[in-house]
């Protein structure tokens, strides 16, 4: 792998794009090459040849605009909640950079990049492709073993999700005010979908000894690009605790009418905050 300055960031990227003959792969969270005619050129050629394009950006319900900068190139967009990752590749080889496919990016930001110089390199740039990106996109038919997601209560999903990934003890309740109540790992956590637009935000106990500590151990335990943490002091009798604020909002404020690529999220997301909680009040 070789890094790369930012005035060779853009050459790399064009030499992939030209050079692809059989697939060329593009992630990009944010998509908009309005004043980047070049590289809008250049993709739209590689389409016209026969290259078999995968264009991945991210889903944001209150802003179309790189769905339909995709959809302008020709190309139906693969949408992905929470997409933050940047990195491009064709058949022979890939590069991995901070830059988005904005022509603000490419003219303004200083960026850095790598160029993958092996297969094997490309290799598990295609895995993290199918691990982490293919599973998450909008708008997929439903594998059959993925049906419980729409047909189960979703505190039912989680409660399968995390005895088998976390805690076997754990237990799982749906209020009747719409939050989760969560115990597990020893510990108690709540969550819930409030106010516009539709925030979901988790919560974990600590004691007060574990919360003045927080501010050192933080960027260490709790990591997540998806989320915002912080500490919520308790008061007037109510417990210290680690709040995360998922950045990216849902489209409703029931679980259970979440889409399956949401509530797939979630249970992800839920797992790591119930793990990074455990392994911060374990870090004395």
């Amino acid at each position: 792998m070789k890094i790369l300055p930012p005035h060779k960031i853009s050459g790399a990227l064009f030499d992939l794009i030209h050079e692809a003959r059989q697939e060329l792969v593009l992630v990009s969270p944010y998509v908009n090459l309005t004043h980047w005619k070049q590289l809008a050129t250049a993709i739209k050629a590689a389409h016209a040849r026969g290259v078999r394009i995968t264009f991945f950006t991210r889903h944001e319900p209150n802003d179309l605009t790189s769905k339909e900068q995709v959809e302008a190139l020709g190309i139906t967009p693969q949408l992905v909640p929470w997409l933050h990752a940047k990195f491009y590749f064709n058949e022979t080889s890939g590069l991995i950079t901070s830059l988005n496919l904005l022509g603000s990016s490419n003219s303004n930001s200083i960026e850095i990049g790598s160029q993958l110089e092996t297969a094997e390199e490309l290799k598990v740039l295609r895995q993290f492709v199918q691990q982490y990106l293919a599973p998450q996109q909008l708008g997929q038919p439903v594998k059959s073993e993925d049906k419980r997601f729409d047909t189960q209560d979703f505190s039912q999903v989680l409660i399968d999700y995390l005895k088998d990934e976390i805690d076997k003890a754990c237990v799982v309740t749906y209020e009747p005010d719409k939050s989760l109540s969560i115990q597990a790992l020893r510990n108690s956590f709540s969550a819930t979908i409030e106010g516009f637009p539709n925030q979901f935000m988790m919560d974990g106990i600590i004691s007060g000894r574990e919360a003045d500590r927080f501010k050192a151990k933080q960027k260490k335990h709790f990591t997540s690009p998806a989320v915002r943490y912080k500490l919520e002091r308790g008061n007037a009798g109510y417990y210290d605790a680690i709040q995360a604020i998922l950045i990216q909002p849902l489209s409703n404020k029931n679980f259970n009418r979440l889409m399956s690529a949401e509530k797939k999220q979630l249970c992800l997301l839920i797992a790591d905050f119930l793990r990074a909680v455990r392994a911060f009040k374990d870090d004395y």
